[in-house]
């Protein structure tokens, strides 16, 4: 059995989801400080919960609840994926590592993939961020009067981010804040709170490539935290993905303490997507063989990414299956794929490089990027 419950009904379900300790979205729902919606087995004592904020899912409770697992089942079947048709990511987090077993059943069909992510919370905020601005540098409040200038590209992105973890531009002036560094004509990234609750806030954190491994991220982390302190935010959290190295070292440069890792699943709504990202965790773990399959799968269901095509060849490569690697990536090239240094960078197709082929490939990649 599932039940959805009404915005008025949500703190029966605060005991479960007081699980979730690091994840403040959930505890936002409850207290009406972001949208989404909230499932139980039981409106009148529930046992089991999945609360839902964009499409990031958390689930808490009992796990071993039948009923409900086949009712959240259903639900991503028959209304999640279809509702979701052309969107991104859909991630899964949980309260109890019982739950890990019962998501793999529940998207069996979709293939989700399990992760780590890291939680920090700022303990000791860098009192000196100021000085750490890059010259040339300005900082600005990210509000109203920010997004009517004509004057800076990458607002877009910036408004993109705002609407990210809520509705709309709207609701974000209304109940977030945050900053940003603006050069001439450009914004070089933003610092945004989400989930706003009580004395609570979480970040989220974006630097514009060009403007990377100068400081940018961990000033902006430093104006926001001073910020959230003069709005009376105590507790400020931090997530990332556990091999995002740099994002780890920004938040302790800025501040953060380092709390530990936590379980994701995380999957693509769309079908091909989802196979060459399957591929592709496969890929990284070295596990070559495993990893072939999936890309294929990906290729056979529709149009796959070019990085797909050039990673299958780095596989084939570390297997010595040589002309079958040589076959993707000229697909990978004939697909758009373009970084004649990452190509070169890959030890997976070091056996290539004496074939007149490879060559051929890398004279072409080369020629575009001149």
């Amino acid at each position: 059995m599932i039940a959805a419950l009404e915005a008025g009904e949500y703190a029966r379900a605060k005991p479960l989801l007081n699980a979730l300790e690091w994840h403040l979205a959930p505890l936002a729902l409850i207290a009406g400080a972001a949208p989404g919606r909230l499932w139980v087995d039981d409106p009148a004592a529930p046992a089991s919960a999945l609360a839902q904020l964009g499409y990031r899912f958390y689930l808490t409770g009992r796990a071993d609840n039948a009923p409900f697992n086949e009712g959240v089942r259903r639900l991503f079947t028959d209304e999640i994926y279809p509702q979701a048709a052309g969107r991104g990511e859909l991630s899964i987090y949980y309260a109890d590592d019982a739950w890990a077993d019962v998501i793999g059943q529940m998207l069996r069909d979709k293939y989700p993939m399990p992760s780590r992510r890291r939680y920090l919370e700022a303990r000791a905020p860098r009192a000196d961020w100021l000085p750490l601005l890059p010259a040339g540098l300005t900082l600005h409040a990210v509000d109203a009067a920010l997004l009517r200038r004509t004057d800076l590209s990458n607002l877009d992105d910036l408004r993109a981010e705002m609407m990210s973890e809520t509705p709309a531009v709207e609701f974000f002036l209304a109940t977030r804040f945050g900053v940003c560094l603006a050069a001439a004509g450009e914004l070089a990234g933003w610092c945004l709170s989400e989930y706003n609750c009580g004395d609570r806030c979480e970040v989220g954190i974006e630097t514009v490539r060009a403007y990377r491994r100068r400081g940018v991220g961990t000033a902006l982390a430093g104006a926001l935290l001073a910020e959230a302190k003069a709005r009376g935010i105590s507790r400020v959290g931090w997530h990332s993905y556990a091999d995002n190295v740099a994002s780890v070292a920004t938040a302790r440069k800025a501040g953060f303490a380092d709390l530990g890792a936590y379980p994701v699943y995380f999957t693509w709504f769309d079908e091909v997507a989802n196979l060459a990202v399957n591929g592709n965790l496969h890929f990284r773990q070295g596990d070559y063989r495993t990893a072939l399959p999936w890309f294929e799968r990906a290729f056979a269901a529709g149009d796959a990414p070019a990085w797909a095509y050039l990673h299958a060849a780095a596989a084939q490569g570390a297997l010595g299956e040589t002309t079958a690697a040589l076959a993707h990536l000229h697909q990978a090239v004939e697909r758009g794929f373009r970084d004649a240094a990452y190509v070169r960078s890959l030890p997976q197709l070091a056996q290539l490089h004496g074939a007149p082929e490879w060559q051929a490939i890398l004279a072409a990649l080369e020629a575009e990027d001149r």
